[in-house]
């Protein structure tokens, strides 16, 4: 199904995909596993960007990871276009570099820090990512440690003269970067791509987006594409919502929000509609909807 180009050495492997040559950590449960069993990344989400891109735009990917998200979208906006990678996880951060150095994407600018709604440094720990770990759900909150990762606001951040897409996915801080994006969000009103899977992040995030006057419309990708680029039949992992009595969870699928400024009076088909503010995937009451679609 794959070629590790580095053979057994060391934690790392570079491996042919989709959309280049990408370097995974072989200890990474999910992008790197990912990426070595599909040759792809949730590529439902990739075609979906492809939707709202095309050369010449500027992109935002906050939460960048090692990439398998940048890549194709730095493909999508060509040379003349640019892509803003943000990542805090010094080797994140450093995979990340290498997989562009990889493609040959010089028009990303990958920046070792983050996006939130203040602009401070956090003390956070130098990872090891020796053993198996899902190394791209890492909350800057849990992890404590004496590294000094910048986190600045978009609204000082931002230069650039236009934007059209932002994706964030920065493990229950969305709300807390858009938060501090919001003169960036008035002033170009982009897409936004934006991970919201934290049942109890999920209304502060969803009345954050409410209030920027962007209408939100749920995507739930399955890791498992039936045409993935190794052409594997069986499933990584199994798709679905279990609910262990406690609470519901999502195994196999992403949960996020696609959202669109009112102002473009867009109607997505195909996709539901975030109802209100207290409405999620893994909300008992609601689970119902989304598994009959």
């Amino acid at each position: 199904m794959t070629t590790d180009l580095l053979g057994e050495r060391g934690d790392n492997r570079l491996i042919a995909t989709r959309h280049g040559h990408m370097l995974v950590n072989r200890h990474d449960s999910i992008v790197g596993r990912s990426l070595d069993y599909y040759g792809e990344y949730f590529e439902q989400e990739v075609a979906l960007f492809r939707q709202f891109l095309r050369p010449g735009d500027v992109v935002i990917d906050v939460g960048a990871n090692i990439g398998a998200h940048t890549v194709p979208l730095a493909r999508m906006v060509g040379p003349t276009g640019r892509v803003l990678a943000y990542e805090p996880v010094r080797l994140n951060f450093q995979t990340l570099c290498a997989n562009l150095a990889l493609n040959s994407l010089t028009w990303v600018d990958a920046v070792q820090g983050g996006l939130g709604a203040r602009d401070e440094t956090l003390m956070i720990a130098d990872v090891a990512m020796e053993a198996e770990g899902n190394y791209g759900a890492l909350a800057l909150a849990d992890l404590p440690g004496n590294r000094p990762v910048p986190i600045q606001r978009l609204d000082a951040a931002f230069t650039h003269p236009k934007l059209r897409f932002i994706k964030i996915d920065v493990e229950g801080m969305e709300a807390d970067v858009l938060t501090g994006a919001r003169g960036v969000l008035a002033t170009h009103r982009p897409a936004l791509y934006v991970e919201n899977d934290r049942l109890d992040r999920s209304r502060d995030l969803l009345a954050t987006l409410h209030s920027l006057d962007y209408e939100c419309y749920w995507f739930l990708p399955s890791f498992h594409n039936p045409a993935n680029f190794f052409g594997v039949t069986e499933p990584l992992y199994a798709t679905g919502f279990v609910d262990d009595g406690t609470r519901i969870h999502a195994r196999g699928m992403g949960i996020n929000l696609l959202c669109i400024p009112k102002s473009a009076n867009a109607r997505l088909s195909g996709l539901l509609p975030v109802l209100n503010l207290d409405e999620h995937p893994c909300q008992r009451a609601c689970t119902p909807r989304f598994v009959g679609g």
